[in-house]
């Protein structure tokens, strides 16, 4: 095969599973409403197109899959046929074979799918409504015959849209694998292209951009090098003309060098709708096979996050969303009961807050036992009977999240294997955020997931702890303040601090890193950074503040976040190596932890 022919292929796999991916919520969409035409005149092009595509190229399993959905979708369209849940089974389950057939020739494994059940089914419902034959001329599917000219509309969606490619690159796919279409046709799909709004995008390998970002993140080292340096000249040479030309070029640099990581960054910048379109189907799937009825609502899918982000979120969501419907969303009957509406309702919602991506999922079902979290515990033996009886709630809840734990005795396909918070926490940490839980008995439960809004620069502010230097990530800094030891009072053995008359405890970060200072004198004075972790505040004291920097996360192979509460580690302005504390982790040890941290 031409290399000219692999890149078609390999064109027209990208937009049929961009095309798949756009229309499959769609159809939940659809049988919500009930009738909508423009959702499926939506849907009709998208099969059509995808057909027409598949038919310059030769794929015939697609086109006898997509013709019968195509014709499915025209009788619902036109008022032939009334669209039930048993009907968009099947129409579902051809999307399913579709999303199959394609991956194949995405493989290149040659492997063929038994379609007989689908299409018998498929025909099924179009002969059920009204009979038609299902005949597929692939002539007259790709606007080869002359009767295409009159019918615009049919051939629109074709050649300019078969895979993303101009009309003339269509064409030579066309060559290869077709006849050419006559002169009539060529004009109607020129005529049409020139009318068309004209984009211009291009694919590039996302290792490419990758390479450009840790370029970027190279640059902006020596850049914080060359800052530090210049500093230092104009306090000793302050009369030099050229240390003042030195600022006023760095501070150029600096300005750059900010804007070419924001361009970067902004490349690898999608929005969340790529994940969230999977649910919708998902939701509708699993509540139908468990007997529920569940209401899907989803905002804020416009949220744009690094791309990283979008490949590793898509598995914890789909965990904690089986989780809500599985353990959280009540049968009917039980929702009546309890003086619930019928129906049950799950929230996915995605924002951005500060320089964090927060992304909620919520129902409004039985909430989280508490308490049989912690006999199930007990019963495992990963905590003692003491332990249990000193555990508080929100202690107790996070248990969830560790490897083998379930609350359920027998496993079944959806959820018991105690897995599935495991995953949501593994994937969370290592896209450097963490989760958090909020549940009220029969009130529901939320799953708080914060992420950084980039993972290679982030603002953070340096502090002196002890004798060591440390990172902290800005976005978990609310303010930072100077106040003498005496304002720290004692309350109940917690150190307090009022700040605008909120009161907020106060632990030593040198103890909880289990630290101490060379020096034994006792300074007045302490620095307090006020921290934000999710919906908790506290503070911690410092040694010393440093000030803030722009910094590059560079990751240290076999450490573990969750265990020594380590982001990763950079280099300083000054050339030091400094290691990044995450704050989130920290949060969790000192709130858990039993000992009380005075500072």
């Amino acid at each position: 095969m031409s290399d000219e022919m692999e890149e078609i292929i390999s064109e027209f796999v990208t937009e049929a599973e961009e095309t798949l991916e756009k229309i499959d919520p769609m159809f939940v969409d659809l049988e919500t409403r009930g009738y909508d035409k423009d959702i499926l005149n939506e849907i009709f092009r998208g099969m059509h197109t995808l057909k027409g595509a598949a038919g310059f190229l030769g794929f015939q399993p697609i086109i006898d899959v997509a013709h019968r959905a195509e014709s499915i979708m025209k009788r619902l369209r036109d008022g032939d046929m009334t669209l039930t849940s048993d009907i968009m089974d099947v129409i579902l389950k051809c999307v399913d074979m579709l999303r199959l057939l394609i991956s194949h020739i995405s493989a290149k494994d040659n492997v063929e799918e038994n379609l007989s059940p689908l299409l018998s089914a498929l025909d099924a419902v179009i002969n059920s409504q009204e009979p038609a034959d299902t005949k597929i001329d692939l002539k007259k599917e790709i606007g080869i015959s002359s009767e295409t000219a009159s019918q615009p509309e049919e051939v629109k969606e074709i050649t300019p849209e078969i895979v993303g490619l101009p009309p003339q690159t269509a064409g030579s796919a066309a060559a290869s694998a077709a006849p050419s279409p006559p002169a009539a046709a060529e004009e109607l799909v020129q005529q049409v292209s020139k009318e068309k709004e004209v984009v211009s995008t291009l694919r590039v390998d996302v290792t490419r951009i990758d390479k450009v970002m840790d370029l970027a993140g190279e640059i902006v080292l020596a850049r914080n090098r060359i800052i530090n340096l210049a500093t230092k000249l104009e306090m000793t040479h302050s009369d030099d003309p050229n240390v003042e030309s030195l600022l006023e070029t760095t501070s150029f640099l600096d300005r750059v060098t900010s804007d070419l990581q924001l361009a970067v960054m902004k490349i690898r910048m999608q929005p969340i709708q790529k994940v969230f379109s999977k649910f919708p189907r998902m939701v509708r799937d699993l509540s139908r096979s468990l007997g529920k009825e569940i209401n899907l609502e989803i905002f804020g899918e416009d949220t744009e996050v690094d791309k990283s982000v979008n490949e590793n979120i898509g598995d914890p969501l789909i965990h904690i969303i089986r989780n809500s419907i599985d353990h959280g969303i009540e049968h009917t009957d039980e929702r009546i009961a309890k003086g619930k509406h019928a129906k049950g309702r799950i929230i996915i919602s995605a924002y951005q807050k500060g320089t964090q991506i927060v992304i909620e999922v919520s129902d409004d079902g039985k909430g989280i036992d508490v308490e049989a979290v912690k006999r199930k515990a007990l019963a495992q033996g990963i905590v003692t009977e003491e332990e249990v009886q000193k555990m508080p709630d929100e202690t107790a809840i996070n248990l969830i999240f560790l490897p083998g734990f379930s609350t359920k005795d027998v496993s079944t396909e959806l959820s018991g294997r105690g897995v599935g918070m495991d995953v949501v926490k593994t994937n969370v940490g290592k896209l450097n955020g963490y989760v958090e839980v909020v549940t009220v008995k029969d009130g529901g439960s939320t799953f708080r997931i914060s992420l950084p809004l980039t993972l290679a620069i982030i603002q953070a502010m340096m502090v002196r702890i002890a004798s060591e230097y440390y990172a902290l990530p800005q976005s978990m800094i609310e303010e930072t303040l100077r106040v003498r030891r005496s304002d720290i009072k004692d309350v109940a053995g917690q150190n307090v601090l009022t700040i605008r008359g909120k009161v907020l405890p106060v632990f030593s970060m040198s103890e909880t890193l289990g630290v101490r200072s060379g020096s034994s004198k006792v300074q007045d004075n302490r620095y307090v950074l006020v921290a934000s972790v999710a919906d908790r505040r506290f503070c911690i004291t410092v040694d010393e503040l440093l000030g803030q920097e722009e910094i590059v996360i560079k990751t240290i192979s076999g450490v573990d976040s969750e265990e020594c509460g380590i982001l990763g580690a950079t280099i300083t302005g000054d050339g030091k190596v400094v290691l990044i504390l995450d704050l989130a982790v920290m949060a969790r040890r000192i709130f858990t932890s039993k000992a009380v941290r005075k500072a």
